[in-house]
């Protein structure tokens, strides 16, 4: 009635060969992986519209009191100004003209620097730069070029100001500056443009020795010019040589035992006032030779006599010697 159980007898394990082995490993990797990426998945709930449209207010609404916070902080306005590059103006009058003031929105110069030159030069023509650059959040630095004033031109008994550049201020005065040369009798534009150029290559001590330049051509020399100095000596030049040998004029005013006349026309020699109305009378018989050239430097070697003193001048690539003999008359 009763049958025995059949009993599997045990089978020996069998060696895997090397390609099951790589099989069974490589299932077991994707298992393992497969593991991981479940585990590394997170669940994301969609929202619904009502949860986005008060997600996306709440972002703008904190963007909105940042940027009215920084708008209501002293970042937002400037601090400091600083001015570089003036001289006859003051900060004051430069920030004036830039239209930069303090306490001031600073965006117009959050990116970089900000070049106003164009619009303050038609404002005013003695500013020929003017840049304003952003220093840390709030601070400013503005970075001005001056036109020099070369002098006044006397132009219908009023003094007008005129820049390096040639440019004529139409603002006019009745009466001059003591601090800047006056230029006469110069109504041809080209000329003026010429003693521009060369006033421009002396050196500032000779510039500021001149009190006034006059333009006095005549037939024999049409490019002579008078010069009166603030020391009370008087020049006579012309204009081509004018920047070339005026530059050795302290050399040659220190040279002279009492006040006079240089003349540096032809040569270059000088007397007193007292002999002035003889020197036209026995200028004929003056002997002078000259070989002018670039690069001449004039010695303080000088030759005196009763009437004046003479005054050389040497090169290595050229010279110009001069000797003139004046005689007194008494």
């Amino acid at each position: 009635m009763f049958r025995k159980k059949k009993t599997k007898t045990p089978q020996p394990k069998r060696e895997l060969t090397p390609w099951e082995k790589v099989q069974r490993n490589q299932a077991i990797e994707k298992k393992k992986a497969e593991k991981e990426k479940k585990r590394s998945q997170t669940f994301v709930p969609k929202l619904k519209a009502p949860q986005k449209f008060w997600i996306w207010f709440s972002c703008v609404l904190i963007l909105i009191l940042i940027i009215a916070g920084y708008l209501l902080s002293p970042l937002s306005h400037i601090q400091s100004i600083k001015v570089t590059g003036n001289k006859e103006f003051s900060k004051t009058q430069i920030m004036k003209i830039g239209n930069v003031k303090k306490d001031d929105w600073i965006f117009p110069y959050l990116f970089g620097q900000r070049n106003k030159s164009t619009s303050v030069y038609k404002k005013q023509p003695k500013l020929v730069s003017y840049k304003i650059k952003r220093q840390g959040f709030n601070h400013l630095k503005v970075t001005v070029k001056e036109n020099s004033i070369a002098g006044l031109v006397l132009r219908n008994k009023y003094y007008y100001t005129i820049l390096d550049n040639g440019k004529v201020i139409k603002k006019s005065k009745k009466q001059p500056s003591s601090d800047y040369p006056v230029f006469k009798n110069f109504h041809s534009a080209s000329v003026l443009k010429t003693l521009l150029t060369q006033f421009q290559e002396l050196p500032s001590v000779v510039r500021t020795g001149i009190s006034e330049i006059d333009y006095v051509p005549s037939k024999d020399n049409p490019n002579k010019l008078h010069l009166y100095m603030n020391d009370g000596n008087e020049v006579y030049a012309v204009l081509p040589t004018f920047a070339e040998k005026m530059k050795y004029y302290p050399q040659m005013a220190a040279d002279m035992k009492q006040k006079g006349v240089i003349d540096l026309e032809v040569g270059a020699y000088s007397y007193p006032f007292k002999n002035k109305s003889k020197e036209t009378a026995t200028s004929s018989s003056s002997s002078s030779s000259s070989s002018v050239g670039s690069g001449s430097s004039y010695s303080t070697t000088s030759s005196s006599s009763s009437s004046g003193q003479t005054y050389s001048a040497t090169s290595t690539t050229s010279s110009v010697s001069t000797s003139s003999s004046v005689a007194s008359t008494n």
